[in-house]
């Protein structure tokens, strides 16, 4: 059985996903993930490039949708 620290570090060093290291903590969402990074002081993760990329693209569209209504009105 792997103690809280143990779990952490190996979510910090890549070697857990975040969902296995959340389900291991029996935490329901990241935020409380990210809380207990920074009660360690350790900073999250950045996500890589091609996560940001695949993310804004998802995003675009709806954006695109939000702002063409903006400019109706």
């Amino acid at each position: 059985m792997l103690t809280t620290t143990q779990i952490i570090n190996s979510f910090v060093a890549g070697e857990t996903s975040r969902e296995e290291a959340m389900r291991s903590l029996h935490m329901e969402s990241y935020s409380e993930l990210l809380n207990a990074l920074a009660d360690r002081g350790i900073a999250p993760s950045k996500p890589s490039l091609t996560q940001v990329q695949a993310e804004l693209e998802a995003a675009m569209p709806i954006l695109r949708m939000m702002e063409t209504a903006g400019s109706d009105s």
